[in-house]
């Protein structure tokens, strides 16, 4: 049997698969538990390739009303994973609301994909699904509260050579990559090769998955040896230092501080960063600690970055409170004082938002001096903040955060994205997370887990070039918006035009003449 004749025996024996009820459900369990693993805090990255492809798969094949109740089973599983996350960081309400509008958003997406193959066979009919999926994404981003956490891109950052198209389109393009891959497999086994022009329908995908796991791999292959390697530290303490703690706890988490700089610096850190919110201080204690925190990195000869929290009104609840980092060079001078530009929803409610953007130029001895901006935790969740910071001409962002101890790994990956993006390390300590070190290309330099006192230290040497802004710092989110506008252009001309869709007689599945006998239906 030729290998034409296999292919279509394996596509016939699918499709008769899929006439009994049963196995479509069976296909779309199977989806919903690749999307959990896609939507987890640690996910499984290859999950996300094939998770659309069973349920897709099982909606072609049944009648429209289970259909559509099979495109809602499978997000309601997946989105089981991040459920009791959510309850603990956002509370019952908007979890609710979160979880329904991701069933309803990604049921649109697979209702949307089914109506595509079942009313076209066009040789760009694979192309619809991906397109819609990034143009949403690129959506939410945009107007979530919440920035990229929960995009379909994070689950990519891991595969670090998927990722490097951020560099020229952003963090749709891998959306789209990822969701081509299975649009084109489930349009492969339903159309087979009664679509239009065959060779442009599988063969342009193909090319196009290939070429984008190609370009990642050449770029790291290719990346440049960096005019600077600079060493840097990273140290956390869990232990948050609150208004009821006692003087003597104050001071032992301060001073466990100042013994994780000294002996960052003894084993050769230029550059030392400590994590979001140490402690909450009044505007006089604010000036002390800083005062302190400055003899630290003078003594110890270190850039040093620390977050602390001050309520400028102690004495009012809803006085003002800022969340701030403050860079301090060797000689011990407060060179810049960030304050935190996107603060958590509910959690962060009685603090004020910052506005400007920080990038310092610091000198380091035997090299030429680098560019690092302040940022802090929740910011790098939004990609034209990092954005900014590209064009700023940023190298390293230097990055004080407190997660959830969960989401740890999620948090650090977004960061790292951020940088793929736009072309500069991210030196990240984390509290109740991970110290982490990432390089302009999101490889992972550096990641250890924090812990309560006396807490934990990392030592890694990250890359410093000259600034090098990516395509995508200069561009911006072009190719999001071009998948928008087709996708609204699409879904306008089919709204304008359904009767004609609808009316259009279903082609032959082969090329074959329509004599041909189709395999016995149960």
């Amino acid at each position: 049997m030729t290998g034409t004749g296999v292919s279509q025996s394996v596509l016939s024996a699918i499709k008769t698969f899929l006439h009994h009820r049963s196995a479509r459900i069976a296909l779309a369990i199977v989806s919903g538990v690749l999307f959990y693993l896609t939507f987890d805090l640690n996910p499984w990255w290859p999950a996300a390739w094939l998770a659309p492809v069973p349920v897709l798969l099982a909606c072609l094949a049944a009648p429209a009303k289970e259909a559509r109740w099979l495109a809602w089973l499978v997000p309601a599983i997946g989105v089981l994973s991040n459920f009791s996350y959510y309850l603990e960081v956002t509370g019952p309400l908007v979890t609710v609301v979160v979880t329904v509008l991701q069933v309803l958003m990604w049921g649109f997406l697979l209702l949307q994909a089914r109506r595509a193959l079942l009313l076209s066979r066009r040789w760009f009919v694979a192309f619809r699904f991906p397109t819609l999926v990034a143009a949403l994404s690129t959506l939410v981003v945009s107007v979530s509260p919440h920035g990229a956490w929960g995009d379909l891109a994070n689950s990519q950052a891991a595969a670090t050579p998927v990722i490097q198209i951020a560099s020229l389109l952003g963090a749709p393009a891998v959306v789209f990559v990822v969701m081509l891959f299975a649009s084109t497999t489930a349009t492969a086994i339903h159309l087979g090769g009664s679509v239009d022009h065959p060779r442009a329908a599988y063969g342009l995908p193909a090319l196009l998955v290939i070429g984008t796991i190609a370009f990642g791999v050449g770029r790291l292959a290719l990346a440049p040896e960096a005019a600077a390697r600079v060493r840097v530290g990273l140290v956390s303490i869990d232990d948050f230092v609150g208004r009821r703690a006692s003087p003597a706890r104050v001071e032992e988490v301060w001073y466990g501080y100042e013994e994780g700089i000294a002996k960052l610096s003894s084993e050769g850190a230029r550059i030392v960063v400590l994590p979001e919110k140490i402690q909450a201080l009044t505007p006089d204690d604010a000036q002390q600690r800083q005062r302190r925190m400055a003899e630290a990195a003078r003594r110890s000869g270190v850039y040093l970055v620390v977050g602390a929290q001050i309520d400028r009104d102690p004495s009012h609840a809803r006085g003002r409170k800022d969340n701030v980092a403050w860079l301090i060079d060797p000689a011990g001078a407060v060179m810049a004082e960030y304050r935190k530009q996107q603060l958590v929803p509910r959690l962060e409610g009685d603090l004020t938002p910052g506005h400007e953007d920080v990038v310092e130029s610091i000198a380091l001895t035997g090299q030429d001096s680098v560019r690092v901006g302040l940022v802090i935790c929740r910011d790098l969740l939004f990609p034209q903040l990092g954005r900014r910071y590209g064009n700023l001409g940023a190298t390293a962002l230097l990055v004080p955060a407190w997660d959830f101890h969960r989401d740890a790994w999620m948090a650090s990956s977004i960061a790292a994205l951020r940088g793929v993006e736009n072309g500069y390390a991210v030196l990240r300590a984390g509290r109740e997370s991970y110290l982490n070190v990432s390089d302009r290309y999101g490889r992972v330099l550096g990641r250890r887990r924090s812990a309560l006192f006396p807490g934990t230290s990392l030592v890694a040497d990250v890359p410093m070039g000259p600034p090098e802004p990516t395509i995508y710092t200069r561009i911006g989110d072009v190719f999001g918006l071009l998948c928008v506008v087709a996708s609204a252009a699409w879904l306008v001309i089919r709204g304008v035009a359904p009767h004609q869709a609808t009316a259009r007689p279903s082609p032959p599945r082969s090329p074959q003449p329509r004599s041909r006998p189709e395999p016995p239906a149960e």
